[in-house]
């Protein structure tokens, strides 16, 4: 029969005593977990069509706060949902607030 105490504890197990313990504080700080996240990587703009946000606010070259604000107020088209949590605009309204705005 072996005894546990006895028995070293693994390395990865271990964890630290922090000084908030010996007061009488309970810190925890939990570890991020490892994000699988793709993300889109913005595209020129295709000559017709419809654009995601990232391909637009590279075009147009401003802050996605900025062109948010932007459509918003008025300013900036809104675009369409092509589900819950796609947004598109289409094409040929970008590049008509571009031309009207003086660029291009």
């Amino acid at each position: 029969m072996t005894n546990k105490t006895n028995q070293q504890t693994p390395p990865h197990k271990i964890k630290p005593i922090s000084a908030a313990v010996h007061q009488g504080q309970e810190v925890t700080s939990p570890t991020p977990k490892p994000r699988n996240k793709l993300t889109y990587v913005p595209s020129p703009l295709p000559p017709e069509g419809v654009a995601r946000l990232p391909s637009i606010l590279a075009f147009l070259n401003i802050s996605k706060t900025s062109f948010l604000n932007g459509v918003r107020e008025g300013r900036y088209p809104a675009g369409k949902l092509l589900s819950p949590r796609c947004r598109v605009w289409d094409v040929a309204d970008i590049r008509a607030l571009v031309a009207q705005l003086g660029g291009e």
